[in-house]
């Protein structure tokens, strides 16, 4: 049985994209090629996708790590960078949806590292309590080495879990759909040459 609260929860709940919305539509001669899908979570939900760009690893790492691209790539609404301290910085990041929703707001830790053994770039996102009870996000890209590391494969795995109730099985629709959209923008973006790299990597 729901929550008593769960009929007025339920529309917010539908009209949630978590991190996504809407794919960009993409160039024909650049197909999608995502594979997105849920996994186990013992709270909240937990989506992992994948793709392989034509790209530069570290291009589209210093691409994902800054958080100007947040605005197109989530799509954010603003992106406020609140301190820098090496490859840590916090950030402020606002999202507006339709009513029953409105503006969203929330402050995440992201941090960029290097794998020195195989050359792969991870960006790992991390959201302070609050609109979220977890919000935990991680990149990682890795060349191809039968490529002369102009390609690269991208993973996106994300884990969250909503400081309000929402039903299970409509979260993770929503979330893996969100997710799968993200990472079709982020191709898009790539393709199209609209982002901005951060000076960090």
């Amino acid at each position: 049985m729901m929550p008593p609260c769960a009929r007025t929860l339920l529309p917010f709940v539908l009209g949630l994209w978590t991190l996504g919305a809407a794919p960009v539509p993409l160039s024909a001669k650049e197909p999608s090629s995502v594979v997105a899908r849920s996994l186990p979570a013992t709270a909240g939900v937990r989506t992992f996708a994948e793709t392989v760009l034509d790209a530069p690893a570290a291009k589209v790492a210093a691409v994902l790590a800054e958080p100007a691209n947040f605005v197109p790539l989530f799509p954010a609404h603003s992106v406020e960078v609140l301190s820098s301290h090496g490859d840590r910085r916090v950030v402020s990041v606002e999202m507006r949806k339709p009513w029953p929703i409105g503006s969203v707001k929330w402050v995440e830790e992201v941090v960029s590292l290097e794998d020195p053994q195989d050359h792969a770039f991870v960006v790992e996102r991390t959201a302070q309590p609050g609109y979220f009870r977890r919000l935990v996000s991680r990149w990682r890209v890795e060349p191809l080495a039968d490529s002369d590391h102009e390609r690269c494969r991208v993973t996106y795995d994300v884990s969250l879990e909503l400081a309000r109730w929402a039903p299970d099985w409509i979260l993770r629709r929503n979330h893996l759909g969100g997710v799968k959209d993200t990472m079709e923008r982020l191709r898009s973006l790539i393709l199209a040459g609209q982002v901005t790299e951060s000076a960090h990597q």
